[in-house]
């Protein structure tokens, strides 16, 4: 049996396609609005909002601000109002809950044998919406969002509150999964548990911190923890 008694999934990236759920919903609002959408456009709007989450992470902007924010940008040479289009998108992306193809499988061979706990640095009433309709959504104990909470990964305010509705189990028990090396790993490293880097064959040799382990596809995850 694995040494882990509880492992806390990140949501986007990690088990959720998120990149294609948020071209999906840019897609679908953009069109609603009449506004131009191409892949210059689109990846203006990937480096825009990835820039604003980064502020968020740390303290430096809020949830209400990058809402909108990020279409203030991308709009800013455009005659439209960014209010509207923010909230259409939001929308839009509470629709989107598709999973990486192993995910289900490995989210539920894993909570047959241990607790899960779902953790999200996101908006409320869209990640909210998207859990909803998940197929895994049977398989968690609880899911953290940090709109909800007040406080984001890697802040460890985030992980008092996640650890407060796991009942306070031993760190040594919990293991942090996730893509985010600002986030998820550095942020489950300064809490003091392990964790374990879904970087999926794209991050830097050394990265920083250190994660306990590190895998390229979540379906590795299960033949680790056997091993321990």
């Amino acid at each position: 049996m694995s040494r882990y008694r509880w492992i806390i999934f990140d949501a986007d990236n990690t088990l959720f396609d998120f990149d294609r759920a948020e071209r999906s919903a840019l897609v679908r609002t953009l069109a609603a609005f009449a506004l131009p959408y191409d892949d210059e456009v689109h990846a203006r709007y990937t480096a825009i909002s990835a820039r604003l989450w980064k502020a968020f992470e740390a303290g430096e902007i809020s949830s209400p601000r990058l809402r909108v924010a990020r279409f203030e940008q991308l709009l800013e040479s455009i005659d439209a109002d960014p209010e509207p289009v923010s909230e259409r998108y939001l929308t839009e992306l509470g629709t989107q809950a598709d999973l990486f193809p192993e995910s289900e499988h490995v989210v539920r061979t894993l909570a047959a044998t241990h607790r899960l706990m779902l953790a999200t640095n996101g908006i409320a009433d869209v990640q909210r919406a998207r859990f909803r309709i998940a197929s895994i959504r049977d398989c968690f104990h609880d899911v953290v969002i940090s709109d909800e909470i007040g406080v984001a990964k890697p802040q460890a305010a985030f992980f008092d509150e996640t650890f407060r509705r796991m009942g306070h189990p031993a760190k040594e028990s919990v293991l942090m999964v996730g893509d985010s090396l600002s986030s998820d790993i550095a942020g489950g490293h300064g809490y003091g548990i392990d964790t374990c880097w879904l970087d999926r064959g794209r991050g830097p040799e050394d990265p920083e911190p250190a994660p306990t382990y590190r895998i390229r596809h979540i379906d590795e995850l299960h033949p680790l923890l056997d091993a321990l």
